[in-house]
């Protein structure tokens, strides 16, 4: 399991590098997925196997997935992962 968090928080640091190296993406859109991030570390600190995430965190990741396929899609993959590591641990 830690390794697994591990990879979460290090795929969490990739999108806020992602985040800050894009300039063309709306403060909208910055901030759910600033608040995203947040929510991640959260969810992965007090998280216990085999608990859910959030529905709303979940909710928040596929819509910003969906949104940026075309436009950016490393940020794409980025929040693919997360979804699939958050998955991955149950939560």
């Amino acid at each position: 399991m830690t390794e697994t968090i591990e990879k979460l928080k290090s795929t969490v640091a990739e999108l806020e590098a992602e985040l800050q190296a894009l300039e063309n993406v709306d403060a909208e859109t910055r901030v759910v997925l600033e608040q995203a991030a947040l929510e991640i570390l959260a969810a992965i600190e007090r998280a216990e196997p085999g608990e859910c995430a959030p529905q709303s965190l979940m909710d928040h990741l596929r819509a910003a997935t969906q949104q940026f396929e075309e436009s950016h899609p490393t940020l794409t993959g980025i929040l693919s992962r997360l979804v699939d590591g958050l998955g991955q641990m149950g939560i």
